[in-house]
């Protein structure tokens, strides 16, 4: 799976929440911990090597990605999997030689656009701790489906508009870059 997301930052959550509302459905609010890891040899492969561990609500998932990033918007090659004991996961990833790297909580609220044919657009509405308000814009496509990149991308800038919201106020960083730069994080 592809995932295509955006970032951005938002002054005036009560605003954008009111804009989003008038084209997208509440889904959930949502608690969510993340714990990022390093794997094995990744102070030589750098970015290659990492994986998220996600406890949402009762669920824990884990992700890993192949990413990057093309004028903000991240186009990411995306695998996870659930997992029932997410402590002895990570448990399990140490004794592999994983190190973990740092953590995010964020709490927000989740609303969707369905549309015919095609997986919802997915929009979280968003306070990360330390870092502040964010809305991140999803939308997900096949592998091997460049035309669907394409809209996905389009999509995904016009509901960025319809939000109330502009290409200044998109976050290229990675959330690991904006925990580093806050200090929020020992460093390497």
């Amino acid at each position: 799976m592809i995932e295509v997301e955006l970032k951005a930052r938002v002054a005036d959550p009560g605003r954008v929440e009111a804009a989003i509302l008038a084209f997208a459905e509440p889904a959930r609010n949502f608690e969510k911990e993340d714990a990022y890891w390093h794997g094995p040899g990744w102070r030589i492969h750098r970015g290659q090597k990492g994986f998220r561990i996600r406890r949402d609500g009762d669920e824990a998932v884990v992700t890993f990605k192949d990413k990057r990033s093309e004028g903000g918007i991240e186009i990411n090659r995306e695998r996870e999997f659930t997992v029932s004991d997410p402590a002895t996961f990570a448990e399990f990833a140490e004794r592999m030689g994983c190190e973990p790297f740092f953590t995010k909580s964020k709490r927000g609220r989740s609303f969707e656009i369905r549309r015919a044919g095609a997986r919802p657009l997915l929009l979280e509405l968003c306070e990360v701790a330390g870092l502040g308000w964010f809305l991140e814009i999803e939308a997900l496509v096949e592998e091997g489906d460049p035309a669907g990149v394409a809209l996905a991308r389009g999509e995904i800038r016009s509901l960025l508009a319809k939000a109330g919201l502009g290409e200044s106020d998109i976050e290229p960083r990675y959330y690991s870059e904006l925990l580093l730069a806050a200090g929020l994080r020992a460093p390497d």
